[in-house]
């Protein structure tokens, strides 16, 4: 990228994270059209702007604003990164609509017009409302489900994992299915104007029941690089664990396969860790630090035991669980909610946290987006509220900081109107009694 004018001050820009250094291009990635764009991570001042064009060259982003000139800032594709771009946009209002072009070196507008647009993220602490969409488990078909979540007034969308199923460590077999599955439709529309955030489950990681020994997983973290815009990924070449803040929630996405078993656990050094030390002291360290009312920890595995014969889930980690929530308790962290997926079952869980958390934890599992279920995973559980095999299911997550306490609403959606339930809280119901 050349030297920035005064116009492109607060832009940067490359292609996955970093700007490359050849322009050679390979044929599989010619082959294969233009995909996107989508706007990944938003936050008050900044956004990020997804794009695959054709073929290896320099493009262009203008983000118009209502004052002043637009933002501008070009980026070159290359076939080190699959020819993915990705835009860091700086120097925003909070809570404000931009509208964005995509331009090529031949001045022809690539991506534009009315559904070309992203609004930052509310200023924290304003009261308001606020609402996500969470999902798990999709395959690359269409589906008005994607359109759904816009239509129900989604602001954002989290991605738990398997989304897509992958189930290989090749690095273009990787690169691929992520293409064709923000090729889908109505994800496509959707992502153009939502902001996007995304973690892995196991057969987007790679392969089924896979843990952090997997062969090849620096191949999946670097097409997982190349197709999602987080704000950021893990910790130097390790993990995707990252988080975001939105109005009144702050999701903490977690990384539960990089690091699984690749070690003794922070906690309790005879077990096998989950998170991982660095992803760990993350965790406590970003909890610790939040002021959002409500703070959502989510992973694409269930909370507690899928009771079959795989090993991924919390249920195998309890000793991490269990230390998470002791923390909780310590340090009087309130608001605290658990989602999970990849069961094909969504669920609702209460778990008897009273004394150990200061209130009860909920974890609310959603899956699978797409129509294939299991109910053999719908297992009895003590603390269990609501269990269904359903498909085609996304959680509708509202929090409203307009009343007095704030609330959050977790709601159960199936795609073709079938009833399931809600999870309605205050702030009050998530603090020590």
């Amino acid at each position: 990228m050349g030297e920035m004018t005064r116009r492109e001050f607060g832009v940067t820009a490359g292609a996955g994270l970093l700007l490359p250094q050849l322009l050679t291009q390979g044929a599989s990635a010619a082959e294969s059209g233009p995909t996107g764009p989508f706007v990944g991570h938003v936050s008050e001042n900044s956004a990020k702007i997804w794009y695959r064009p054709e073929k290896a060259a320099t493009y262009l982003l203008i983000v118009s604003r209502e004052q002043g000139e637009p933002i501008r800032a070009q980026a070159i594709s290359s076939a080190n990164h699959d020819l993915c771009l990705t835009w860091g946009v700086s120097g925003l209002k909070p809570g404000t609509r931009y509208g964005y072009q995509i331009i090529d070196e031949d001045k022809q507008v690539l991506a534009g017009g009315d559904d070309c647009h992203f609004t930052t993220a509310p200023k924290a602490g304003e009261s308001g409302k606020v609402c996500l969409a969470f999902g798990s488990c999709a395959r690359t078909k269409p589906l008005k489900l994607w359109q759904q979540m816009a239509d129900e007034g989604a602001q954002g969308l989290v991605l738990l994992g398997d989304t897509p199923y992958i189930d290989s460590t090749d690095l273009q077999v990787q690169r691929d299915k992520h293409r064709a599955f923000l090729q889908v439709p109505e994800l496509a529309g959707l992502l153009r104007n939502t902001p996007t955030w995304g973690t892995w489950d196991d057969h987007d990681f790679g392969k089924n029941d896979s843990d952090g020994n997997l062969p090849g997983k620096e191949n999946a973290r670097q097409a997982f690089l190349e197709y999602r815009a987080n704000e950021n990924y893990g910790h130097g070449d390790e993990g995707i664990y990252t988080k975001f803040r939105y109005g009144a929630i702050e999701v903490f996405l977690l990384d539960t396969r990089w690091f699984a078993r690749t070690g003794p656990s922070p906690v309790a050094p005879d077990k096998p860790t989950l998170l991982g030390p660095d992803q760990w002291a993350w965790l406590q360290e970003s909890l610790k630090a939040s002021t959002a009312t409500f703070k959502i920890i989510a992973c694409g595995m269930i909370w507690d035991d899928k009771e079959n014969t795989e090993s991924d889930d919390w249920g195998t980690y309890t000793h991490e669980r269990s230390a998470l929530f002791d923390f909780l308790g310590e340090n009087n962290i309130t608001g605290a909610l658990l989602i999970g997926g990849d069961i094909h079952c969504s669920r609702l869980l209460q778990y008897k946290t009273e004394a150990q958390v200061g209130y009860a934890i909920r974890q609310c599992i959603v899956s699978p987006i797409h129509d294939s279920t299991i109910p053999s995973l719908n297992v009895a559980h003590p603390d269990l509220i609501e269990g269904a095999a359903i498909p085609h299911v996304w959680l509708r997550v509202e929090a409203d900081t307009t009343q007095t306490p704030a609330t959050l609403e977790a709601k159960w959606i199936q795609m073709d109107g079938e009833k399931m339930w809600n999870l309605s809280l205050t702030e009050e119901d998530m603090k020590k009694g």
